[in-house]
């Protein structure tokens, strides 16, 4: 884990307006540094500046520039796919040259309502629930920003597995594969396609 320094004319007049509109100063400075890190991550995957790196936001479903998903502009944006997720405290972001999601959270227990009924049940026979839900929900984000799923329909996108050391968060879902990581009081989850995997 590192710092990220938040240099907020890297970001574009939009993210720098909805930067503006966040209350708290720490709000405000997990997403500066959320916008600088994606365009890092960007950057180094394309050989080039960050400076270089131009970030949007469009909504598939209703073509807001205000909400949705977001990508690279102009050309570039064909040959790396990005994402990025912020909390307070704890940023992270992925670039990849396919559909990729990521989602750091503070762990802690959220309601079974978001989880299906098999992974309520693992939630509730685990030491620590929330440590427990918060491997489940980070995976579940990562997912859904990849392309894979729905959080309206957060129920419907089991992520556990049967393994052989038992029942527990999968690694792999439908051709999306994760990985998780931990910090002090945080953890995250990334997932990347199928198209991205190579074998070694």
């Amino acid at each position: 884990m590192a710092e990220v320094e938040a240099d907020l004319e890297l970001l574009t007049a939009a993210e720098r307006a909805r930067h503006e509109r966040l209350v708290a100063e720490a709000d405000k400075q997990a997403y500066a540094a959320a916008h600088v890190l994606v365009r890092e991550c960007a950057a180094e995957l394309l050989g080039t500046a960050r400076e270089e790196i131009v970030i949007g936001q469009r909504c598939a479903r209703c073509g807001s520039t205000e909400h949705g998903a977001p990508s690279v502009a102009g050309d570039a944006g064909t040959a790396v796919h990005i994402s990025l997720s912020h909390t307070r405290g704890q940023v992270a972001a992925v670039a990849a040259t396919s559909r990729c999601g990521i989602d750091v959270e503070k762990v802690s227990r959220g309601p079974d309502r978001a989880l299906s009924r098999r992974e309520a049940a693992w939630v509730a026979g685990q030491e620590d629930a929330a440590y427990a839900f918060t491997r489940l929900w980070v995976r579940k984000e990562a997912l859904v920003k990849a392309g894979h799923g729905s959080m309206a329909a957060a129920q419907r996108l089991d992520v556990l597995t049967d393994g052989s050391s038992g029942v527990g968060p999968a690694d792999q879902v439908d051709g999306v594969r994760m990985t998780e990581w931990e910090g002090s009081g945080f953890l995250g989850a990334v997932a990347i396609c199928a198209d991205m995997w190579t074998e070694s």
